[in-house]
């Protein structure tokens, strides 16, 4: 959960997540549509769908244990170099390295790597550099909890808190007056402005949704709309329709403003579903802040 999304947004997720699934079986039962319900609000969703599908492998792999290795954790669906790393190192003890984006700035820092944010170059060395330091550790564990502290509280992107820092003496950014220049900054994607019609279609209290087909949120209940840049199906043009408002939201590059329209008579095609039930179905978050501009929900 905390890959690609905040601690403080994780948190209340994390507690309802470890209630609904309290084990590796309960995970590994669960459906596509019960994992990303239980996700819902999140984002990224196949995020969810790979940790049941590892919870699959370790029952049926592993006995419903996890393994130890890194090379076995890496082997689990959804378990990349650095979570193998972090699992080894803070479960098990083992000697793993562990680089994501705070470490690697640690690292560019600590050893003047002059290399730009995330390129293949700079988490190279990182990786290497991780390696070796964790190999000469006496506590795995402790060492790289260390450095995520670190690069959370201290060594940060901007105004980093070297007076208070445990590495300053042997920082070679800092003796070289260079840690504001380091890591070199990545170039960004370039940001699309994107404004997406979104129709609140009602019978009887409840709401037509449709189910989205395609990779970015594959599964997901979502409202008819208007354009297939974000999601996949026809375009929807609908004549007879009120708009309510709009509102902003964010998706990675993407800087969408939803238009919500509520439709008063349609020959769209979906499934109805009741607001109650929004928490039991997957779905973006954006359609219940439409559903609340709307009027239907809470």
């Amino acid at each position: 959960m905390a890959q690609q999304t905040r601690i403080e947004v994780v948190l209340a997720y994390f507690e309802r997540f470890l209630a609904r699934f309290p084990t590796i079986e309960a995970l590994a039962a669960a459906s596509d549509d019960e994992v990303t319900a239980a996700w819902s609000g999140l984002g990224y969703y196949r995020r969810a769908r790979m940790l049941r599908d590892g919870a699959r492998a370790v029952r049926e792999r592993f006995g419903g244990r996890l393994p130890r290795g890194v090379n076995e954790l890496q082997s689990i669906p959804g378990i990349g170099r650095y979570t193998a790393g972090a699992i080894a190192s803070i479960a098990f003890r083992r000697p793993a390295p562990i680089v994501d984006g705070n470490v690697a700035r640690i690292l560019a820092r600590l050893f003047a790597i002059d290399e730009a944010l995330g390129t293949p170059a700079l988490m190279r060395a990182a990786w290497a550099r991780a390696e070796a330091l964790v190999t000469l550790a006496s506590a795995p564990r402790d060492f790289n909890q260390g450095l995520m502290e670190i690069g959370a509280l201290i060594c940060t992107p901007r105004k980093p808190a070297c007076d208070r820092c445990p590495l300053r003496g042997a920082c070679a950014a800092f003796a070289a007056d260079r840690v504001a220049a380091l890591p070199r900054p990545k170039a960004k994607p370039a940001t699309r402005a994107m404004t997406i019609p979104l129709y609140v279609v009602t019978n009887r209290g409840r709401v037509m949704m449709q189910r989205e087909s395609g990779p970015l949120m594959r599964g997901m209940y979502h409202l008819p709309h208007g354009d297939t840049s974000l999601l996949t199906g026809k375009p929807l043009r609908v004549k007879s329709a009120e708009s309510v408002g709009s509102f902003r939201h964010t998706v990675t590059n993407r800087r969408i403003v939803f238009e919500v329209l509520v439709v008063r008579r349609s020959s769209l095609v979906g499934e109805w579903i009741h607001p109650r039930d929004l928490p039991t179905i997957p779905h973006p978050s954006y359609v219940r802040k439409a559903l609340q501009l709307a009027g239907i929900c809470k």
